[in-house]
């Protein structure tokens, strides 16, 4: 999991490395989908997906966007313990 990445870069106060934000999207997306291919209905994959989707990321900040990925990690985490 990409997680020490994104608290990483969440700590980072000055600047936040835009690429390694969207490539840590783009690594959860891919995450997503092979999850929600076994489990279509497990609703922290759902929940997970959702975030991701372009309605909230567009409208946020770089920032923002750090603490969605940091969410959306919390919630693989914990479909990943049941």
């Amino acid at each position: 999991m990409p997680a020490k990445k994104i608290e990483s870069a969440l700590r980072r106060k000055t600047t936040i490395d835009e690429r390694e934000i969207t490539k840590l999207r783009n690594e959860y997306l891919v995450e997503i989908a092979k999850l929600a291919a076994k489990d279509a209905a497990a609703p922290l994959i759902t929940k997970a997906q959702e975030l991701l989707k372009s309605r909230y990321w567009a409208n946020s900040t770089w920032r923002e966007r750090g603490k969605i990925l940091d969410t959306v990690n919390f919630l693989l985490r914990t479909h990943a313990t049941r």
